[in-house]
Protein backbone atom coordinates (compact mmCIF):
# COMPACT_ATOMS: atom_id res chain seq x y z
CA UNK A 1 0.00 0.00 0.00
CA UNK A 2 1.21 3.51 -0.79
CA UNK A 3 0.35 6.51 1.36
CA UNK A 4 1.25 10.20 1.23
CA UNK A 5 3.21 11.66 4.15
CA UNK A 6 4.28 15.17 5.10
CA UNK A 7 7.27 15.99 7.30
CA UNK A 8 7.92 19.44 8.74
CA UNK A 9 11.03 20.92 10.31
CA UNK A 10 11.40 23.19 13.32
CA UNK A 11 14.22 24.94 15.16
CA UNK A 12 14.31 23.97 18.85
CA UNK A 13 16.02 26.14 21.47
CA UNK A 14 16.16 26.82 25.22
CA UNK A 15 16.09 30.27 26.79
CA UNK A 16 18.24 28.97 29.65
CA UNK A 17 21.15 26.52 29.21
CA UNK A 18 20.39 25.28 32.71
CA UNK A 19 17.17 23.71 31.44
CA UNK A 20 17.41 20.10 30.24
CA UNK A 21 18.21 19.50 26.59
CA UNK A 22 15.36 17.91 24.65
CA UNK A 23 17.47 14.88 23.79
CA UNK A 24 18.14 14.26 27.50
CA UNK A 25 14.44 14.25 28.37
CA UNK A 26 13.72 11.92 25.45
CA UNK A 27 16.42 9.56 26.71
CA UNK A 28 14.97 9.77 30.22
CA UNK A 29 11.60 8.63 28.89
CA UNK A 30 13.16 5.92 26.73
CA UNK A 31 15.06 4.67 29.77
CA UNK A 32 11.80 3.34 31.24
CA UNK A 33 11.72 -0.29 30.03
CA UNK A 34 7.98 -0.70 30.66
CA UNK A 35 6.31 1.20 27.84
CA UNK A 36 3.04 1.33 29.74
CA UNK A 37 4.80 3.47 32.33
CA UNK A 38 5.93 5.85 29.59
CA UNK A 39 2.33 6.82 28.86
CA UNK A 40 1.21 10.32 29.79
CA UNK A 41 -2.43 11.45 29.77
CA UNK A 42 -2.31 15.02 28.49
CA UNK A 43 -6.03 15.70 28.11
CA UNK A 44 -9.37 13.93 27.89
CA UNK A 45 -8.91 11.05 25.42
CA UNK A 46 -5.31 12.09 24.66
CA UNK A 47 -2.69 9.68 25.99
CA UNK A 48 0.66 9.39 24.24
CA UNK A 49 3.93 7.60 24.83
CA UNK A 50 7.43 7.51 23.42
CA UNK A 51 7.47 4.19 21.59
CA UNK A 52 10.94 4.13 20.03
CA UNK A 53 14.20 6.07 20.37
CA UNK A 54 17.54 5.24 18.77
CA UNK A 55 20.73 7.13 18.08
CA UNK A 56 21.17 8.13 14.44
CA UNK A 57 24.85 8.94 14.36
CA UNK A 58 26.62 11.08 16.94
CA UNK A 59 24.45 14.18 16.52
CA UNK A 60 20.88 12.88 16.21
CA UNK A 61 18.23 10.57 17.58
CA UNK A 62 15.27 9.13 15.73
CA UNK A 63 12.08 7.74 17.16
CA UNK A 64 8.32 7.41 17.30
CA UNK A 65 5.46 8.68 19.42
CA UNK A 66 2.21 6.72 19.72
CA UNK A 67 -1.22 8.06 20.58
CA UNK A 68 -3.07 5.43 22.61
CA UNK A 69 -6.77 5.10 21.77
CA UNK A 70 -8.89 3.22 24.31
CA UNK A 71 -12.28 4.92 23.80
CA UNK A 72 -14.68 5.08 20.85
CA UNK A 73 -13.06 1.98 19.35
CA UNK A 74 -14.26 0.74 15.96
CA UNK A 75 -15.75 -2.69 15.41
CA UNK A 76 -14.22 -5.67 13.61
CA UNK A 77 -15.64 -7.13 10.40
CA UNK A 78 -15.36 -10.91 9.99
CA UNK A 79 -16.90 -11.52 6.60
CA UNK A 80 -20.55 -10.54 6.91
CA UNK A 81 -20.34 -10.39 10.70
CA UNK A 82 -19.58 -7.26 12.67
CA UNK A 83 -18.27 -7.81 16.19
CA UNK A 84 -16.60 -5.91 19.02
CA UNK A 85 -12.91 -5.14 18.64
CA UNK A 86 -10.81 -7.58 20.65
CA UNK A 87 -7.84 -5.22 21.10
CA UNK A 88 -7.86 -3.19 24.31
CA UNK A 89 -6.18 -0.20 22.66
CA UNK A 90 -5.23 1.13 19.24
CA UNK A 91 -1.90 2.83 18.56
CA UNK A 92 -1.53 5.68 16.03
CA UNK A 93 2.02 6.87 15.46
CA UNK A 94 4.22 9.64 14.07
CA UNK A 95 7.98 9.46 13.62
CA UNK A 96 10.55 12.17 14.30
CA UNK A 97 14.26 12.89 14.06
CA UNK A 98 16.08 15.36 16.31
CA UNK A 99 19.48 16.74 15.37
CA UNK A 100 20.42 17.82 18.89
CA UNK A 101 23.69 19.39 17.77
CA UNK A 102 21.99 21.82 15.36
CA UNK A 103 18.75 22.09 17.33
CA UNK A 104 16.43 20.96 14.52
CA UNK A 105 13.57 18.47 14.72
CA UNK A 106 11.84 16.87 11.76
CA UNK A 107 8.45 15.33 12.46
CA UNK A 108 5.75 13.51 10.53
CA UNK A 109 3.02 16.15 10.26
CA UNK A 110 -0.27 14.65 11.40
CA UNK A 111 -1.64 16.71 14.31
CA UNK A 112 -4.75 14.51 14.46
CA UNK A 113 -2.45 11.82 15.85
CA UNK A 114 0.33 13.62 17.75
CA UNK A 115 1.26 17.26 17.19
CA UNK A 116 4.59 18.80 18.10
CA UNK A 117 2.72 20.77 20.77
CA UNK A 118 1.58 17.54 22.41
CA UNK A 119 5.14 16.21 22.30
CA UNK A 120 6.31 19.31 24.15
CA UNK A 121 3.59 18.73 26.76
CA UNK A 122 4.72 15.12 27.08
CA UNK A 123 8.33 16.12 27.70
CA UNK A 124 7.25 18.69 30.28
CA UNK A 125 5.34 15.93 32.09
CA UNK A 126 8.63 14.05 32.40
CA UNK A 127 10.67 17.06 33.50
CA UNK A 128 9.04 20.18 34.94
CA UNK A 129 11.81 22.41 33.54
CA UNK A 130 11.49 21.05 29.99
CA UNK A 131 10.31 24.17 28.15
CA UNK A 132 11.45 24.85 24.60
CA UNK A 133 11.05 27.54 21.97
CA UNK A 134 9.84 26.13 18.65
CA UNK A 135 10.09 27.98 15.34
CA UNK A 136 9.14 26.55 11.94
CA UNK A 137 12.02 26.48 9.49
CA UNK A 138 10.93 28.66 6.59
CA UNK A 139 12.10 28.99 3.02
CA UNK A 140 14.09 32.25 3.27
CA UNK A 141 13.81 33.04 -0.45
CA UNK A 142 9.99 32.97 -0.39
CA UNK A 143 9.80 35.25 2.64
CA UNK A 144 12.33 37.64 1.11
CA UNK A 145 10.01 37.86 -1.89
CA UNK A 146 7.03 38.56 0.39
CA UNK A 147 8.88 41.31 2.24
CA UNK A 148 10.01 43.01 -0.96
CA UNK A 149 6.42 43.50 -2.11
CA UNK A 150 3.56 45.75 -1.03
CA UNK A 151 0.74 43.87 0.68
CA UNK A 152 -2.90 44.37 -0.30
CA UNK A 153 -4.32 41.57 1.84
CA UNK A 154 -3.22 39.14 4.55
CA UNK A 155 -5.49 36.24 5.52
CA UNK A 156 -4.82 33.94 8.46
CA UNK A 157 -6.44 31.07 10.34
CA UNK A 158 -5.37 29.91 13.80
CA UNK A 159 -6.33 26.62 15.48
CA UNK A 160 -6.55 26.53 19.30
CA UNK A 161 -6.46 30.35 19.36
CA UNK A 162 -7.28 30.49 23.08
CA UNK A 163 -3.76 29.17 23.78
CA UNK A 164 -1.76 31.47 21.52
CA UNK A 165 1.13 33.35 23.07
CA UNK A 166 1.39 37.14 23.32
CA UNK A 167 2.95 38.42 20.11
CA UNK A 168 4.60 41.37 21.82
CA UNK A 169 4.86 45.06 20.98
CA UNK A 170 2.04 46.61 19.00
CA UNK A 171 0.91 43.11 17.95
CA UNK A 172 -0.11 42.28 21.54
CA UNK A 173 -3.50 43.86 20.86
CA UNK A 174 -4.05 41.35 18.05
CA UNK A 175 -3.13 38.29 20.12
CA UNK A 176 -5.22 39.50 23.07
CA UNK A 177 -8.20 40.13 20.80
CA UNK A 178 -7.95 36.74 19.11
CA UNK A 179 -7.76 34.93 22.46
CA UNK A 180 -10.73 36.93 23.76
CA UNK A 181 -12.84 36.00 20.73
CA UNK A 182 -11.94 32.33 21.12
CA UNK A 183 -12.83 32.31 24.81
CA UNK A 184 -16.05 34.31 24.37
CA UNK A 185 -17.47 32.04 21.68
CA UNK A 186 -15.71 28.71 22.37
CA UNK A 187 -14.18 28.91 18.91
CA UNK A 188 -11.61 26.18 18.19
CA UNK A 189 -10.53 28.02 15.03
CA UNK A 190 -10.49 31.72 14.12
CA UNK A 191 -9.93 33.20 10.67
CA UNK A 192 -9.06 36.87 10.07
CA UNK A 193 -8.58 38.90 6.90
CA UNK A 194 -6.77 42.24 6.80
CA UNK A 195 -7.43 43.94 3.47
CA UNK A 196 -7.48 47.25 1.63
CA UNK A 197 -10.78 46.18 0.08
CA UNK A 198 -11.66 48.40 -2.88
CA UNK A 199 -9.43 51.22 -1.72
CA UNK A 200 -6.14 52.04 -3.36
CA UNK A 201 -2.87 51.61 -1.53
CA UNK A 202 -1.37 48.96 0.71
CA UNK A 203 -1.34 47.77 4.29
CA UNK A 204 1.34 49.35 6.48
CA UNK A 205 4.82 47.84 6.69
CA UNK A 206 3.97 46.63 10.20
CA UNK A 207 2.20 43.74 8.45
CA UNK A 208 5.57 42.09 7.75
CA UNK A 209 6.50 41.88 11.44
CA UNK A 210 2.98 40.66 12.25
CA UNK A 211 3.20 37.87 9.65
CA UNK A 212 6.63 36.85 10.94
CA UNK A 213 5.34 36.57 14.51
CA UNK A 214 2.33 34.55 13.37
CA UNK A 215 4.63 32.07 11.65
CA UNK A 216 7.13 31.78 14.49
CA UNK A 217 5.70 32.85 17.85
CA UNK A 218 2.21 31.42 18.42
CA UNK A 219 3.40 29.14 21.21
CA UNK A 220 3.54 25.34 21.49
CA UNK A 221 -0.18 24.48 21.21
CA UNK A 222 -1.79 27.11 18.96
CA UNK A 223 -1.34 26.31 15.28
CA UNK A 224 -1.24 28.53 12.21
CA UNK A 225 -3.29 26.69 9.57
CA UNK A 226 -3.43 29.45 6.97
CA UNK A 227 -1.32 32.48 6.09
CA UNK A 228 -1.77 33.90 2.60
CA UNK A 229 -0.96 37.30 1.14
CA UNK A 230 -1.90 39.25 -1.94
CA UNK A 231 1.12 41.37 -2.72
CA UNK A 232 2.35 43.59 -5.54
CA UNK A 233 5.93 43.01 -6.68
CA UNK A 234 7.30 45.05 -9.59
CA UNK A 235 3.76 46.07 -10.57
CA UNK A 236 2.68 42.41 -10.71
CA UNK A 237 0.05 41.07 -8.30
CA UNK A 238 0.92 37.71 -6.74
CA UNK A 239 -0.84 35.42 -4.29
CA UNK A 240 1.63 33.90 -1.82
CA UNK A 241 0.82 30.94 0.43
CA UNK A 242 3.30 31.54 3.23
CA UNK A 243 2.39 28.37 5.12
CA UNK A 244 3.48 26.33 2.13
CA UNK A 245 6.82 28.11 2.25
CA UNK A 246 7.71 26.25 5.41
CA UNK A 247 10.56 23.81 5.02
CA UNK A 248 8.81 20.49 4.54
CA UNK A 249 8.84 17.22 2.65
CA UNK A 250 5.91 15.55 0.93
CA UNK A 251 6.21 12.09 -0.55
CA UNK A 252 4.42 8.80 -1.10
CA UNK A 253 5.85 5.85 0.82
CA UNK A 254 5.15 2.14 0.47
CA UNK A 255 3.85 1.00 3.85
CA UNK A 256 2.28 -2.18 5.16
CA UNK A 257 -1.40 -2.46 6.09
CA UNK A 258 -0.65 -4.27 9.35
CA UNK A 259 3.04 -4.18 10.30
CA UNK A 260 3.91 -1.19 12.55
CA UNK A 261 7.57 -2.21 12.82
CA UNK A 262 8.03 -2.24 9.05
CA UNK A 263 6.20 1.07 8.72
CA UNK A 264 8.40 2.62 11.40
CA UNK A 265 11.48 1.51 9.49
CA UNK A 266 10.17 2.82 6.16
CA UNK A 267 9.22 6.24 7.54
CA UNK A 268 12.35 6.76 9.63
CA UNK A 269 14.66 5.65 6.81
CA UNK A 270 13.06 8.24 4.51
CA UNK A 271 13.08 11.00 7.13
CA UNK A 272 16.70 10.33 8.13
CA UNK A 273 17.98 10.33 4.55
CA UNK A 274 16.11 13.48 3.50
CA UNK A 275 16.80 15.40 6.71
CA UNK A 276 20.52 14.66 6.45
CA UNK A 277 20.41 16.02 2.91
CA UNK A 278 18.73 19.34 3.73
CA UNK A 279 19.61 19.94 7.40
CA UNK A 280 22.20 17.49 8.64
Amino acid sequence: MEKSFTFRFYNISRDDPGKPAMVDVLRQAAGEPDKLKREQKLAQDITIRLEELQDDGADAVIGEFVRCQDTNLPSELDGATRKPLTAKKLGHSVVFRLNHKKGVIGIQHDPRIVSLGRILEYLHAYHAAAFYTVEPRLDPKAWQKFKKGSVRKLALRIASPDTMADLGGTDNAASTGIRSLAEAYDAPTIGIELSMGHRKGFLSNAIFDFADKLANSLGPTARLDKLTAITVINDETEVLDLIEERQMLKDTLAIDDRDPVKNYQVKTAYLAAEMKRIVG
